[in-house]
């Protein structure tokens, strides 16, 4: 399926991430990805802010929350599901997936592992939206499913950035099915080809206090290391250009001193 060459599929199962040391490889901190059993492929979540959780009265954690949005979206549409010869298996039933070049961007294809019933995957109330006129009112124009209309609707992840902990998950799918013209059926020949919303099905996971706290506990105790090794690192710095001024200051006492002791012999 892939010019005959395998193709190494990357993503977290969603409760454990690569931790803050992995940030160390360029880009990295910008995206996590977890792998969608639904779709069957890995998905790119990408930053959206840093932020804080409350784990007690007095407990604080740090983590950092990602979002499922055009980015993942478009990387999420592999390149080899429009060849031709991709398309024919899909069809045939051969893969457990279909070609999802054939559906509006933002939408993927399900039927292959429906029994062929024209199930289509989004995200929840996805608008696909498009103006010539950019003073015209938008949903003049709505054509399909790609665009989230509210923050209730997105998929995002929140992440404890030392440990790569998953804190909390809000997986958030819209199963739709696919209605195509039949001139067997009188309803099948006046509608056009559509795609109607069947369900939502949402997924949600919250770490508790305990662990939380237990995060918390780490990250203090990351900082005080952190804090350690940057006074560490100072005080190195500072007794280094400390014994490079006394050693310049001895260098030219004795070098003075063996000027000295020349011009006595000369004399």
């Amino acid at each position: 399926c892939n010019g005959g060459q395998p193709l190494r599929v990357r993503g977290s199962r969603g409760d454990q991430v690569a931790p803050k040391v992995w940030d160390l490889q360029p880009g990295v901190q910008e995206s996590i990805t977890i792998f969608s059993d639904l779709l069957m492929r890995p998905l790119k979540y990408t930053v959206v802010e840093d932020l804080e959780l409350t784990a007690d009265t007095t407990d604080i954690v740090n983590a950092r929350s990602y979002e499922f949005a055009d980015v993942g979206l478009n990387e999420a549409r592999l390149a080899f599901n429009c060849a031709q010869d991709y398309k024919a298996m899909a069809e045939s039933g051969v893969l457990n997936r279909g070609s999802d070049c054939d559906e509006l961007q933002g939408m993927f294809d399900l039927s292959a592992a429906h029994n062929n019933v024209p199930y289509v995957w989004s995200l929840p109330h996805f608008y696909l939206v498009t103006a010539q006129d950019a003073t015209q009112h938008p949903r003049n124009n709505l054509i399909g499913f790609v665009t989230p209309t509210g923050p209730r609707y997105r998929n995002m992840v929140v992440v404890e950035r030392e440990s790569g902990k998953v804190v909390q998950q809000m997986f958030k799918d819209q199963i739709s099915v696919r209605l195509y013209k039949d001139a067997r059926n009188v309803f099948f020949t006046k509608h056009k080809s559509v795609v109607i919303p069947l369900f939502w099905r949402v997924e949600t996971k919250n770490s508790t206090v305990a662990d939380l706290q237990l995060l918390s506990m780490f990250q203090s105790s990351f900082k005080g290391l952190e804090a350690g090794f940057i006074a560490c690192c100072v005080t190195g710095a500072i007794s280094l250009m400390l014994a490079l001024f006394v050693g310049m200051l001895l260098y030219r006492e004795n070098s003075l001193h063996a000027v000295e002791e020349k011009r006595k012999q000369i004399q």
